[in-house]
C-alpha cells in the first residue's frame, strides 16, 4: 500500500472516531439517566434540562462552526471539538450538583456540533472525489456504531449495578453508592475514544483548499502530496487554484457577506436550498423520535417491555450493518440513487406504520368524563377490569393527569390472552401452596390489582422470595400483571393542588403479532434510512455548497437539521397523545415525499466529481 493510500486510511479513521463521538453524545445519556435521578437530588425539571443540554449545546456549536473553521482553519476546529468532548466528561464525572453537570452536557453538544460541521467538511475538501462519498460514509457508520456503544457501555454497568442494588436490599446508602458508580462509569469510560480522536487530529494536515485560500501555496501543495500520488496532487492543486483564482476576483466576503450571497446570487441560492431541504427533511422523516422512541412505540404496538427492548437493539445493530452496504455502494451507485432507494422505502415503511396503527388507534373511545367521576378525595384508584365502560375483550387505558404545575401519564391494561396464561400458571402455583400461604398470596393479589389494602403485600413478596425459581417466577410474572389492572393516581407532595384528568382514552390492545409487525417496518425504515439518507445527508452538506459559501452555509443547513430535529422532538408526544401516533408517521410520509422528490427531480450526482466540478454545475447560466 502506498503511503497515499495510508494515509487517506488514516483520516478515514479520524473522521471514523469523530463519528463515533457524535453517537456517543446522542446516546449516552439514555442508559445513564436512571442512575443519575436514583443518586442525585436534582428535580425532573433540571433532569429534562440535563438530558436537553446536548441539542442545545449541538445548535451553538454548529451555528460558530462554520465561521470559526474559516478563520482558524478545519484542523484547529477539529482539535478544539476532541478537547471540548474530553473535557466535557471530566467536567460530567466530577460534578456534584446541577450547574456543573448541566454545563459539562452543554459543552458535550458543542463538541457535537462542531463535529458534525467540520469533519465532513474536513474530508469534502481532502479526499480524493472516488474516495470521498466512503469516506463521509465512514462518518455516518461511525455514529450509528457510537449510538451502539454507548448501549453497550449503558448494559454492561446496568447489569454490575442492579447486581449491586439487589444485594444492598433496604441500604440505601449503599444503593445510592451503586447507582452513583454506575453512570459516573459510563461517561469516564467513552473519554478514551475522545483521547484517540485528539491525538488523531493532531496528526493530520490541515485542508489544502483552506491552505490557498490563505496564501500558503507550499503547505498547500505538502497536504496534497501526502493525499494523492505526484502526478495527480499537482493537477488536483492547479485545479483548486484555477478556481480559487475566478473566485478572489470579487473581494472576500465576510461570514454575513457569505449568508447575503447565498440568498441572492444563482450560483448559491440553488446549492445552498437543496442543502436545506434536504437537511430538513433528513430530520422530517422522523429518524431521531424513531431511534429514541423506538421502545415505546414497540410497546404501543403489541410488544412487552422485554421484548420491545430486545427487538429495539437488534434494529439498532441493523442501522449500522446497513451503513456498511450504503459505504460499499456510495461511490458504485451514485448519491442520486441511493436517496432515491432510501426515500422510497422510508415512505412505504411509514405508511405501512401508520395503517398498522390506524387499526386500533381509530378504535379509542374519549373517557375522560367517566375517568373523572372515579377521582375522591383528590386520588384516583380502581382497577379497569371492574369500570363498566372498558368493554369487552383485552383493552387498554391512557390517562393525562396534573396535580398544579406537575403533569404525569398513568397507564392500565386489561389482561391479553397472553396475561391470562400467565395468570394461570400462577393460579396453578398458587392452589399447590399449603392454605396459609396461598391465603397470604391471594390477599396480596388483590392488593396488587387495587381490589384490597396493601398490607398483605410485603409479606406475600418475602413468601415469593422463599419459593422454587419456577414457582417465583410464575408469581412475579402474574404480580405485573395484576398491577397492570390498577389506576393509582395519588401526591401526597402535591399539597392541596386538585387532581385534574386532561385526558383518558380507552381502546382495544393491540396484538403481539402486530407488534413484531410494528418491529419489521421499523426495521426496513432504518434499513432504507441507513442506506440512503443516513449517509447522503453528510455527503450532500459538504459536497453542494461552493467554496465561497461553504463553511458558514454548512453550518446554517446543520442548524436547520438540528431546528428540525428540536421541534418534531417537541412536538411527538403531545401529538401521538392526543390524536395518535398514526398522524405523526403519516406527518412524516409527506416530509419524506418531499424529500423524495427533490434528490429525484433536482438533486444533480456528485458522484466522482471534484468540488471545483460540482460548483461549476450549478455556476452555469439558465
Amino acid at each position: 500500500m502506498t503511503t497515499q493510500k495510508n494515509y487517506q486510511v488514516f483520516l478515514a479513521v479520524v473522521s471514523g472516531l469523530a463519528g463515533l463521538l457524535y453517537g456517543i453524545d446522542i446516546g449516552i445519556i439514555d442508559p445513564a439517566l436512571p442512575y443519575l435521578n436514583r443518586s442525585t437530588s436534582l428535580s425532573e425539571s433540571q433532569l429534562s434540562l440535563v438530558v436537553a443540554a446536548v441539542l442545545a449545546g449541538s445548535i451553538l456549536g454548529s451555528v460558530l462552526a462554520g465561521a470559526l473553521a474559516d478563520w482558524l482553519g478545519r484542523k484547529p476546529m477539529m482539535v478544539v471539538s476532541a478537547l471540548m468532548f474530553v473535557g466535557s466528561v471530566a467536567v460530567i464525572y466530577l460534578s456534584q450538583s446541577f450547574m456543573p453537570l448541566m454545563l459539562g452536557r452543554l459543552l458535550q453538544g458543542m463538541s457535537g456540533g462542531v463535529i458534525a460541521v467540520v469533519v465532513p467538511l474536513y474530508l469534502a475538501e481532502c479526499l480524493p472525489a472516488a474516495q470521498r462519498g466512503r469516506g463521509v460514509a465512514l462518518f455516518q457508520f461511525m455514529l450509528t456504531a457510537g449510538i451502539v456503544l454507548a448501549a453497550f457501555v449503558g448494559n454492561h454497568y446496568l447489569g454490575n449495578a442492579e447486581l449491586e442494588i439487589q444485594a444492598a436490599g433496604e441500604d440505601q446508602q449503599r444503593i445510592v453508592a451503586a447507582a452513583d458508580h454506575a453512570w459516573r462509569s459510563m461517561f469516564l469510560t467513552v473519554m478514551y475514544p475522545g483521547a484517540l480522536f485528539f491525538v488523531g487530529c493532531c496528526l493530520v494536515s490541515e485542508s489544502p483548499r483552506w491552505l490557498i485560500r490563505q496564501a500558503r501555496p507550499e503547505k498547500a501543495r505538502a497536504a496534497l502530496a501526502r493525499l494523492l500520488p505526484p502526478a495527480a496532487a499537482e493537477s488536483e492543486f492547479k485545479e483548486i487554484v484555477d478556481a480559487l483564482a475566478v473566485e478572489q476576483e470579487r473581494p472576500r466576503s465576510s461570514p454575513v457577506a457569505a449568508l447575503l450571497e447565498m440568498l441572492t446570487e444563482r450560483r448559491y441560492v440553488l446549492p445552498f436550498i437543496l442543502a436545506c431541504i434536504i437537511l430538513g427533511c433528513n430530520q422530517a422523516t422522523g429518524i431521531n423520535s424513531v431511534l429514541q422512541f423506538m421502545s415505546t412505540i414497540l410497546q404501543k404496538a403489541g410488544l412487552d417491555p422485554v421484548a420491545a427492548a430486545g427487538y429495539g437493539t437488534v434494529i439498532k445493530i441493523l442501522n449500522s450493518v446497513m451503513t456498511v452496504v450504503a459505504i460499499v455502494l456510495v461511490e458504485r451507485k451514485g448519491r442520486v440513487f441511493l436517496l432515491k432507494l432510501g426515500t422510497g422505502g422510508i415512505i412505504v415503511s411509514l405508511c405501512l406504520l401508520a395503517l398498522l396503527f390506524h387499526r386500533f388507534e381509530s378504535q379509542r373511545v374519549d373517557v375522560r368524563a367517566e375517568v373523572a367521576a372515579l377521582v375522591k378525595d383528590n386520588r384516583l384508584d380502581f382497577n379497569l377490569a371492574d369500570a363498566s365502560w372498558a368493554g369487552q375483550g383485552a383493552v387498554q387505558l391512557n390517562v393525562l393527569y396534573q396535580y398544579g404545575d406537575h403533569q404525569q401519564v398513568a397507564e392500565a391494561y386489561t389482561p391479553t390472552e397472553a396475561s391470562q396464561a400467565v395468570l394461570k400458571r400462577a393460579a396453578d402455583v398458587v392452589r399447590a401452596l399449603p392454605a396459609g400461604q396461598r391465603a397470604l398470596i391471594e390477599q396480596a393479589q388483590l392488593a396488587w390489582s387495587g381490589r384490597a389494602a396493601a398490607a398483605a403485600v410485603k409479606p406475600a413478596q418475602q413468601l415469593i422470595a422463599t419459593l422454587p425459581p419456577a414457582s417465583r417466577e410464575a408469581l412475579n410474572a402474574a404480580r405485573q400483571v395484576y398491577v397492570a389492572m390498577h389506576v393509582q393516581v395519588a401526591n401526597a407532595a402535591a399539597g392541596q393542588a386538585p387532581l385534574q384528568i386532561l385526558r383518558a382514552y380507552v381502546g382495544p390492545t393491540p396484538s403481539r403479532a402486530s407488534g413484531l409487525l410494528a418491529a419489521l417496518c421499523i426495521a426496513g425504515f432504518i434499513a432504507f434510512f441507513s442506506i440512503g439518507p443516513g449517509v447522503c445527508v453528510w455527503l450532500a452538506l459538504s459536497e453542494l455548497m461552493p467554496t465561497r459559501i461553504r463553511s458558514v452555509g454548512m453550518g446554517v443547513a446543520l442548524l436547520i437539521n438540528q431546528g428540525t430535529g428540536t421541534l418534531i422532538a417537541g412536538a411527538f408526544l403531545p401529538i401521538v397523545g392526543n390524536y395518535g401516533f398514526h398522524v405523526m408517521f403519516l406527518f412524516w410520509t409527506a416530509c419524506t415525499v418531499l424529500y423524495f422528490v427533490t434528490s429525484a427531480f433536482f438533486l444533480p450526482e456528485t458522484k466522482g466529481k471534484s468540488l471545483e466540478e460540482i460548483e461549476r454545475l450549478f455556476a452555469r447560466p439558465e
